[in-house]
C-alpha cells in the first residue's frame, strides 16, 4: 500500500502539462518562422505547407491540452482539499503535518491516514464538510512512504 505526504501532495504538477505547453509553444514558433518565410518566398510552396502543418499542430495540442485541463481541474482540487484535511489533522493532533501521510493523493470517502504508528480511516460527510477518524488496522502492514 503505497501512503503520501504532503510535501507530495503539494507537489502534483503534472509533467506531461509542462510537454504539452513546450509542444504548443514550440509549434506557435515555428509557425511564425515558417509563414514568414512563406511571405518572403511566395513563389516556394513548401513553406506554405510546414506553415500550415504546424497550424494544425497547433490546434490539434491546444485542443488536446484544454480537455485535459478541465478534466484535471477536478483532481487538483481534490488535491488541495486533501492537503487541507493533513493540515487539520495536524493541527488537531498537535503534530507536524509531515509526520502524517494518506493513501490517496484525492480526497475520497473511506481513505487511510497514517499518523505515526497508527493507522485511522476518514470518513467525510455527505457534503464533505465535515470527517471523522476511525482507528483502522492494516491487514497487510507491508507500506511504501513516497515524500
Amino acid at each position: 500500500m503505497n501512503f503520501y505526504g504532503i510535501d507530495y501532495l503539494k507537489s502534483q504538477s503534472n509533467i506531461n502539462d509542462y510537454f504539452k505547453y513546450i509542444l504548443i509553444f514550440g509549434s506557435l514558433f515555428f509557425l511564425v518562422i515558417v509563414f514568414s518565410l512563406y511571405l518572403r518566398h511566395r513563389i516556394q510552396t513548401k513553406y506554405r505547407d510546414l506553415s500550415i502543418i504546424f497550424l494544425l499542430l497547433l490546434i490539434f495540442a491546444s485542443g488536446v491540452q484544454f480537455s485535459d485541463y478541465q478534466s484535471n481541474q477536478a483532481k487538483h482540487s481534490q488535491s488541495s482539499q486533501m492537503v487541507n484535511v493533513v493540515q487539520d489533522i495536524s493541527k488537531e493532533n498537535d503534530i507536524s503535518s509531515k509526520e502524517i501521510f494518506v493513501n490517496a493523493t484525492q480526497l475520497t470517502d473511506g481513505i487511510i491516514v497514517k499518523i505515526k504508528k497508527n493507522y485511522y480511516q476518514v470518513n467525510l460527510s455527505a457534503d464533505q464538510s465535515s470527517y471523522t477518524l476511525t482507528k483502522a488496522h492494516l491487514m497487510n502492514p507491508s507500506i511504501v512512504i513516497n515524500k
